[in-house]
């Protein structure tokens, strides 16, 4: 008969046909549903809330080394914590899993400690108080730890929760101590530099004191100088030297005696002479300074004088020579060696030793003038002349001097490009370094105050604000879960066995069924079913049977009852104080 036919009256005869290939099935699916609810161990689950304090002090007051996110620094934490050590440890302190290190190995228990062990982020949307936005940030974190006995998971949890707390305080003290030693080494790295470098520059500028960067425009300066003096002396000695022939040719012009005659010039006349000008040099000498021509012409004189008086001459050199070094003494204290008015000394100096020595040698055949020279002014002539070829020598010698320094200068003011890029390069490196290091000390100024922050437990720490607790119900398994989801496939499973052997079964059933396997052939009767003893024993088995699961099912309902929800003796006494509590609302008269 085709199924498509079949009306309910054809779904209620196959049921009632079939009913113990249904109640079987899904009885004892039932039994096994309870039996596991009522026999797979509890679970306790101890949870601990730990939450992620931000920094007591502004962070734009100090600023903390620790610069990872919270989410991140926990996993971190987390994988140090959990590693096979620490939790072997945890597993041994605790006899954990005895089972699984006796069969297997200690590994094997680390693995099924951290499958037990949950961490799980608790967020909620902050203000960022840079942007001023809205973001979601990890303002806590939950640890717990799942055993069948409950003491012990609040020991393990507690114990992990330390081991948190602890790891996490010690990476940040470390991290600021890593930091600060850090920029401590480096400081003293580029302190090391910078003292090579200012050793560098040093003996640079030492080996090139004169052409420096800065001596630059001084150094033109002097070397412009240098050849305006070179000029003046050039000058100068054109004009002694005309001069110079000029009093040749006037020497040339006069008798070097009186009157043309014989005789011989007394020493008294040349001392008197002398005399007359030393005492013509001290009234210059108070009115004129050293470098005034007329004192100097004087001195010339004088000295010229002092050459032809011969010993007495000597004398009055030795006296002058007395000052002069005197005077050079005095100046030295005042001005160094390379001071113009000291070179100026030295020179008249040793000029003096000179006309002292030649003063020294000096006779009057040396002279040529025994029986010769007898007229003054032809000794004023020839001193003159002398003192003149004398200033001629020390021109040509300061123009000697002159044309060196020039050179000097000029060779300076040619090198100074590369002295001043080699400089420059080496200030420059110097300026960096410099700037590194104080960059450097700054931020290791700051490092310290971070690690100040970390060891005083001022910056972002963890704190516990729910501790485990000893968990007064078990996490699991869900008992009523399991018996509601085992009460529906138990069902289920009796009618998918039903309908298997309905679809299985080839026989006919009922009038209709026989009609149409008869090609509708009318029936002559119906012969009903005729009930026999054996089948009234069967009915009454049944019914036996059905009491006493019925019994089974009420005893262990309340054996449900009992365990998942209520004691049975405590469901009692709240029932009868409810109904106490509801007789004399219910017996009140109506008003």
């Amino acid at each position: 008969m085709d199924e498509g036919f079949q009306t309910f009256d054809d779904y209620l005869a196959i049921l009632k046909r079939r009913k113990w290939q249904l109640i079987l099935p899904a009885v004892s699916l039932s039994l096994l549903a309870l039996l596991a609810a009522l026999l797979i161990p509890p679970a306790y689950r101890s949870s601990a809330t730990i939450l992620i304090e931000r920094q007591e002090i502004p962070s734009d007051l100090v600023r903390t080394t620790v610069t990872s996110y919270a989410d991140q620094r926990i996993q971190v934490i987390s994988q140090r914590v959990m590693t096979t050590s620490n939790l072997s440890a945890l597993i041994e302190r605790y006899d954990l899993y005895p089972n699984i290190r006796r069969k297997e190995s200690i590994n094997a228990a680390v693995e099924e400690m951290r499958e037990r062990i949950k961490l799980d982020m608790i967020s909620a949307d902050v203000l960022d108080p840079q942007s001023g936005r809205a973001q979601e940030a990890t303002i806590a974190f939950s640890l717990s730890f799942e055993n069948r006995s409950p003491t012990l998971a609040q020991k393990v949890t507690s114990d992990l929760v330390s081991l948190f707390l602890n790891e996490n305080l010690e990476r940040r003290t470390a991290a600021a101590n890593e930091a600060t030693a850090f920029l401590q080494t480096e400081a003293n790295r580029l302190g090391q530099e910078i003292s090579t470098l200012e050793a560098r520059l040093a003996a640079f500028k030492e080996e090139h004191s004169d052409n420096l960067p800065e001596l630059m425009s001084l150094n033109r300066e002097l070397m412009l100088r240098t050849e305006e003096r070179l000029r003046d002396n050039a000058q100068s000695l054109r004009t002694l030297e005309q001069q110079a022939l000029y009093l040749e040719s006037e020497l040339a012009q006069l008798s070097p005696t009186l009157g043309g005659g014989g005789g011989v010039l007394q020493p008294n006349a040349l001392e008197a002479r002398l005399e007359e000008l030393q005492a013509q040099y001290v009234r210059v000498k108070e009115r004129y300074s050293p470098q005034h021509p007329d004192r100097i012409q004087l001195k010339r004189e004088i000295a010229e004088l002092q050459r032809l008086v011969g010993t007495s001459g000597a004398t009055t050199l030795r006296n002058r020579l007395t000052d002069l070094r005197a005077e050079l003494a005095a100046l030295r204290k005042r001005y160094s060696d390379d001071h113009p008015d000291v070179v100026r000394l030295k020179r008249s100096l040793a000029a003096t030793e000179t006309q002292l020595a030649r003063a020294g040698r000096f006779n009057e055949s040396d002279l040529g003038l025994t029986e010769a020279v007898s007229n003054p002014a032809y000794v004023q002539l020839r001193a003159r002349l002398e003192a003149t070829k004398i200033e001629i020598e020390s021109l040509k010698q300061a123009r000697l001097e002159l044309e060196q320094e020039l050179t000097a200068f000029e060779s300076r003011v040619t090198e100074a490009p590369k002295i001043e890029q080699e400089y420059r390069a080496l200030t420059r490196d110097y300026d960096n370094a410099m700037r590194k290091y104080q960059e450097v000390r700054d931020k290791g100024l700051q490092a310290e105050l971070a690690q100040s922050l970390e060891r005083d437990r001022k910056g972002e720490r963890f704190s516990l604000i729910e501790p485990p607790l000893v968990p007064e119900k078990p996490y699991k398994p869900n008992r009523l879960a399991i018996m509601m989801l085992g009460l529906i496939l138990s069902v289920a499973g009796g009618v998918g066995n039903l309908a298997l052997r309905e679809s299985l079964d080839k026989g006919l059933y009922g009038t209709r069924a026989i009609q149409a396997a008869a090609a509708k052939t009318p029936l002559l009767a119906v012969i009903p079913y005729i009930e026999t003893q054996a089948d009234r024993r069967r009915r009454v088995r049944r019914l036996l049977f059905f009491g006493g699961t019925g019994l089974m099912l009420l005893a262990a309902g309340a054996a449900l009852v009992h365990f998942l929800i209520m004691p049975l003796d405590v469901l009692w006494f709240a029932l009868m104080r409810k109904l106490d509590a509801a007789m004399p609302l219910l017996f009140q008269p109506h008003q």
